[in-house]
C-alpha cells in the first residue's frame, strides 16, 4: 500500500515533501489532479492520501482542480480512504464563509462576513471593509476598500467567483501573526507586516519578523481553531486589535517557500512528512 499525494500545483513544498517521505522508506504515489484523468478507484492501492491542492488554483488556471476537487474528494472520502488534513478541513479550506460561520458559532473572535457576491447588498456592508475570494489565497484579488464607490470600482476588476466583504480588523501594531501548527503544537510563529492597504501578504513584499514570545492564550486560541476544524496541520492568521486577538484567515494547506524555511531555521515540511508517515503506519498496521 502508498501514500497518495494529490496536488495541483509544482510547488517546491509539495516536491520536497514527496521526496522526504520517499526518504524515510515509503512508497509515494504523486498525483497531478489538473493533469491527470482520474476517478475514485484510481487510490484503491492507497492507505492514505495526502490532499495539497490549493484553493488559490482558480488563479494559477487550474480550473479543474477549483471547480471539480472537492467533488473528487468528497469520492475518495466516501470510499473510506483515510485524509490528511480530513475532508471536512478541505471543506473549510475551500469556504471562508463556512470558517468564519463555524469559529463565531464556538465564540472565537473572527471578522464578519457582512454578505458574499451571491447575496450581496451594499447596505449591508461597513467600512472600510476587506474584499477577498471566498475561495481563494495568496492575497489575489483581494483589497481593503474605504467607500462605496471605491468597493464598486473593485468588483468591476473581479473574476466570476464568489467573494465575501468581510469586517475589516485594525491591529495594534501594523502586523499579523502566522502561526503554523502540526499535531496539536505550534511549530512556528513569525510576524508579517501590512502594507499600506492593510493587506499582509509575503506575495505583496511582506517583512518577517520571527524573535518574539507567543502568548500562551493566543497558541491556546490557534490549538483550539484548528481542532474545531479538524486540521492536524496548518496555519492561522491572527490579528491582535484593541478588542483581543482575532482569526482573520485559516490555512489548512499550508505552502512554504525554500526562503520562508531558510528564514525559520527549521522546516515544517519535516514535521508535518513524519506525522504523515506515522500515520501511514499506524493504517498499515491496523489492517494487516
Amino acid at each position: 500500500m502508498t501514500i497518495a499525494i494529490l496536488y495541483e500545483s509544482e510547488e517546491w513544498s509539495n516536491i520536497y515533501l514527496r521526496d522526504y517521505i520517499r526518504d524515510k522508506g515509503c512508497e509515494v504515489m504523486f498525483v497531478n489532479f489538473e493533469k491527470a484523468v482520474l476517478n475514485a478507484a484510481f487510490f484503491d492501492s492507497a492507505a492514505l492520501l495526502v490532499n495539497r491542492i490549493f484553493p488559490s488554483s482558480y488563479f494559477r488556471g487550474h480550473l479543474k482542480t477549483y471547480f471539480k476537487g472537492i467533488d473528487f474528494l468528497r469520492e475518495i472520502n466516501k470510499k473510506g480512504i483515510p485524509m490528511i488534513n480530513s475532508f471536512e478541513a478541505l471543506m473549510y479550506d475551500f469556504d471562508k464563509r463556512l470558517v468564519c460561520n463555524t469559529l463565531r458559532d464556538n465564540k472565537i473572535n473572527t471578522p464578519e462576513i457582512y454578505c458574499t457576491t451571491k447575496d450581496f447588498s451594499l447596505d449591508k456592508i461597513k467600512f472600510p471593509c476587506i474584499v477577498k475570494p471566498n475561495s481563494g489565497g495568496r492575497s489575489r484579488c483581494t483589497a481593503k476598500v474605504e467607500n462605496p464607490d471605491e468597493l464598486l470600482e473593485f468588483l468591476k476588476t473581479l473574476p466570476p467567483i464568489e467573494f465575501i466583504f468581510q469586517e475589516y480588523i485594525k491591529s495594534i501594531d501594523n502586523y499579523t501573526l502566522r502561526i503554523e501548527a502540526i499535531n496539536g503544537e505550534v511549530f512556528s510563529a513569525v510576524k508579517r507586516s501590512m502594507d499600506e492597504n492593510g493587506i499582509s501578504s509575503y506575495h505583496r513584499g511582506a517583512v518577517y519578523e520571527k524573535d518574539f514570545k507567543l502568548d500562551k492564550h493566543i497558541e491556546d486560541l490557534v490549538i483550539d481553531t484548528l481542532d474545531i476544524l479538524n486540521i492536524r496541520m496548518g496555519g492561522i492568521d491572527l490579528i491582535i486589535s484593541n478588542r483581543g486577538p482575532n482569526i482573520v484567515d485559516v490555512n489548512a494547506t499550508s505552502n512554504f517557500s525554500k526562503e520562508f524555511v531558510d528564514f525559520l531555521q527549521k522546516n515544517p515540511l519535516n514535521k508535518m512528512g513524519d506525522l504523515i508517515i506515522n500515520e501511514y503506519f499506524k493504517i498499515t498496521k491496523s489492517v494487516s
